[in-house]
This record gives C-alpha cells, sequence and structure tokens, in this order.
C-alpha cells in the first residue's frame, strides 16, 4: 500500500513538474511563422536604415516606421504563444542599392506572405489584420522611395 502510495505521488508530481514544459514546448511548435516574419521585418529595417539622398531617406524611413508597427501587431501574437522575441538578425548592409531594395522587398513580402495563413487564434486575427496593414504601407513607401531613387523600373514597379 504505501509503494502505491509513493508511486501515486511520484506520478502527481511528474504531472505537476512536467505540465509547464509540455505547454512550453507547444507553444514554441504553434505559428511558427510569427518568428520568421518578424525576423524579415527586422532584416527589412536593417536595410531601410541605411543612408540615402534626402528625398528617398523620407520615404524609408516611412516605411522602417511601418514595419516596427508591424513588428508590434506581430509581437501581440507571438506572446499569446508564448515565442521569444529576442531575435535580432545580422544584417549584411554593404550591399548594392538596387540589391539592397530588392532585398527589403523581398523581406517585406515574405513577411507578409508569413502571416498570410488562416488563423486559429480568434485573439491574434485583428493584430494580424492590423499588421497585413502597416506591411504593405512599408511596401507602399519603399516603392515611393524607389521612384525617388529612380531605380523603380529596376525593381519591376
Amino acid at each position: 500500500m504505501k509503494t502505491l502510495t509513493r508511486l501515486a505521488i511520484a506520478c502527481a508530481a511528474s504531472i505537476v513538474f512536467f505540465a509547464p514544459l509540455a505547454r512550453v514546448a507547444d507553444a514554441q511548435g504553434r505559428h511558427p511563422r510569427y518568428l520568421k516574419s518578424r525576423s524579415d521585418l527586422r532584416a527589412a529595417q536593417s536595410l531601410l536604415r541605411v543612408q540615402e539622398e534626402p528625398n528617398v531617406t523620407r520615404n524609408l524611413k516611412l516605411a522602417g516606421q511601418e514595419a516596427e508597427f508591424a513588428i508590434h501587431e506581430i509581437d501581440k501574437a507571438a506572446v499569446l504563444d508564448g515565442k521569444d522575441l529576442n531575435d535580432h538578425p545580422p544584417v549584411d548592409v554593404r550591399i548594392p542599392r538596387v540589391d539592397r531594395f530588392r532585398k527589403i522587398a523581398e523581406l517585406l513580402r515574405a513577411a507578409r506572405a508569413g502571416i498570410d495563413k488562416e488563423e486559429d487564434n480568434p485573439s491574434a486575427r485583428g493584430w494580424r489584420d492590423v499588421a497585413f496593414r502597416h506591411i504593405d504601407a512599408a511596401l507602399d513607401f519603399l516603392h515611393r522611395a524607389a521612384v525617388d531613387a529612380h531605380i523603380d523600373h529596376e525593381l519591376g514597379y
């Protein structure tokens, strides 16, 4: 009888100990695209900060602000899922101008595509829609900057 009681206590203690770990593992596994999209937006932001002519910089700065707003919306949903938000990828900002603009557009589009999946968390649908609008605005400001830099035709705009 004592052995059975000890076994029951050990099982209960194991459940209490491992249940939070299982929840964290599940949270890290759900919606991995949040972190990828966030990473893409952070990388785009780094590239948007490269110094340009004043008329180009103005729109790049606005695109960077929109990317930041989108990151904040993604962070809200990521926190709901228990994601680690300490992600700051290194970015090579020494690439040629046209390639940099292409990379920014690619990263913004990838971030948008990453969160463009059906959302199973009703609390996160609102943030996703707001994040879409900010990413779209960032792409629009990037387009304006490309026009100002006279490279819009090279980027396919």
